[in-house]
């Protein structure tokens, strides 16, 4: 016999040499041992589990001569023969290749004729969610009432994908990805067998990277046996699977924590141009943040927003059509644009209220009484740089006076224009942070933007009128902007609809941000009462769009 990968070498010829599926195991052995076995069972999982070699072992276990069994006994002739290329009785089938109604109907037709040598005819067929709905229907009334000799095994990776009607006949029995502890176990006993040299590490980095499934970590420990002539290292994994390296996931974390952009993107573009797969590094980076969780030397806050980050840049690249790498580089120069925009105004903030404390200090040395209002004055007038309750207050008063669901429709219709920009050199990371949120309201001259989080509405009010310039620019309108919260959005969405049923109208206040002014000037919105009574609820109508309103 000629040479065996070492994952056919290896793979279980009983259930107790099965690795981390107990439960399957389990209830087959119960089944077994009290004669209780399903006509049909469908093994549901992961790729590399088992499902295939189980099904083979059952085959042969419920065939084999032997009383009171629960494994094969491996001598008698109905093993032997089971075991043998020319076995007739266990018939593999590849749904992948043969998934049509005439693959089925000939099946059915040979179904009835009696096994030619084992006790029970078993039909095992794989990746059975490849077969056509044709096929599956052919397959219904078989599958719910074979033959007393027959036993179909149905073998699938993608659980979803098989019509219920199918689910319903057979037995389900789910498999799972074999934990870190049973895969290190197998590798070190084959390794041990085998006389294969290898780091425990390089163990543990080929885990990692088998994700659960046993035929790929065999598999790379066979390609890294051959790699190399030494003991096997994890540097010598990482460098066949195109790993990178826990410094290099720890540079780029420091990176972006350190807001260093020029050195992140060509740090990138250095793996990427090294034929690094950008995804599994990503992946790599959410493992590493991971661990530093509970690392007390770490702010835990901005951990959790890095998670959050390549969370969300995971599942972008695993979706998107877009190149990878243009992706990663968007979002993380998005991510340190508005990270630095809030170091440079808390640093703002607090160099004012430094000078504030200062101030005040030199006013209580001071005996002139005048002296101390001067002064307290001036600092006061330093901090009140931007209001952003009172800007947020006066635009969103302003946006309510002439607000028209037309003219809202008009840039909802243009809105999914700006996502053509996403990519641009130039403005690409505050487009992204404008598609963020949705324009909820709008009038001829103001536009209320509703955002999930808070945060994100206070990011494009502190920088308003690039961001205001920006969506002019590209949606080729003049509106003044503000952004809201979606939480914000139903509470003053809810105040506009009882002030409509009060008779109480918006009045136009003077907008002091668009003068520039840093006015102290304290203005309350106060709709007057109007005597002209109309229907509150094609007002209301006229103004929102109706997928956020509710009328009660």
């Amino acid at each position: 016999m000629g040479y065996l990968a070492i994952y056919r070498k290896y793979r279980p010829t009983n259930f107790d040499e099965v690795s981390g599926q107990k439960v399957v195991v389990d209830i087959l052995k119960n089944a077994i041992k009290n004669d209780k076995l399903a006509h049909a069972y469908l093994f549901a999982g992961p790729r590399g589990t088992g499902k295939t070699s189980i099904a083979k072992i059952l085959a042969r276990t419920i065939n084999c001569e032997c009383d009171n069994t629960t494994n094969p006994c491996e001598q008698c002739k109905s093993c032997i023969n089971s075991k043998s290329k020319e076995c007739v009785d266990i018939i593999e089938i590849d749904a992948a290749s043969n998934n049509g109604v005439d693959e089925i109907r000939e099946l059915k037709s040979k179904i009835n004729i009696v096994p030619s040598f084992l006790k029970y005819k078993i039909y095992i067929i794989d990746e059975v969610h490849m077969l056509s709905i044709g096929a599956f229907n052919a397959l219904l009334k078989t599958l719910e009432e074979p033959p007393s000799h027959v036993i179909f095994i149905l073998a699938t990776t993608e659980l979803q994908k098989i019509p219920t009607t199918i689910l319903s006949r057979c037995q389900i029995l789910e498999f799972k990805k074999i934990s870190p502890k049973d895969m290190k176990d197998k590798i070190s006993y084959i390794c041990k067998t085998e006389n294969i040299k290898i780091e425990d590490n390089a163990i543990d980095e080929i885990i990692d990277y088998s994700d659960g499934c046993m035929r790929d970590a065999l598999s790379l420990l066979e390609k890294a046996n051959s790699y190399t002539e030494n003991v096997i290292s994890a540097s010598d994994v990482r460098n066949i699977c195109g790993k990178t390296s826990k410094e290099e996931l720890q540079t780029i974390i420091d990176l972006i924590r350190n807001g260093e952009k020029e050195n992140l993107i060509n740090k990138i573009n250095e793996l990427y141009l090294s034929d690094y797969d950008l995804i599994y590094v990503v992946e790599d980076i959410i493992k590493e943040l991971e661990q530093k969780i509970f690392d007390n030397n770490n702010s835990q806050n901005e951990i959790y927003q890095l998670i959050t980050l390549f969370v969300k840049l995971y599942d972008k690249m695993k979706t998107t059509s877009v190149n990878k790498k243009i992706i990663l580089e968007v979002e993380l120069i998005n991510y340190l644009n508005e990270n630095n925009k809030n170091i440079s105004r808390e640093i703002f903030l607090k160099q004012k209220f430094d000078n504030i404390e200062k101030e005040e200090t030199q006013i209580l040395n001071k005996n002139n009484d005048d002296d101390k209002i001067v002064e307290k004055k001036v600092s006061k007038e330093i901090v009140n740089t931007f209001d952003n309750d009172n800007f947020k207050k006066i635009r969103i008063n302003n946006t309510f006076v002439s607000a028209s669901k037309e003219i809202l429709n008009n840039i909802k219709n243009k809105w999914n224009d700006l996502k053509n920009n996403a990519f641009d050199k130039n403005n690409g990371a505050m487009i992204c942070n404008l598609l963020d949120g949705i324009p909820v309201a709008a009038s001829t001259d103001y536009l209320l933007i509703s955002f999930p989080y808070s945060s994100m509405s206070d990011n494009i009010n502190e920088d308003y009128a690039n961001f205001q310039e920006i969506l002019n620019q590209y949606l080729q309108i003049s509106t003044k902007i503000v952004a809201i919260s979606n939480e914000e959005w139903n509470k003053y969405k809810s105040e506009y609809i009882k002030n409509l049923g009060n008779n109480i109208k918006y009045e136009l206040i003077e907008d002091e941000y668009i003068k520039k002014e840093n006015s102290n000037k304290q203005e309350t919105i106060m709709p007057e009462k109007n005597d002209n009574s109309d229907n509150i609820e094609n007002k209301v109508l006229e103004l929102f769009d109706s997928e956020f309103v509710k009328i009660e």
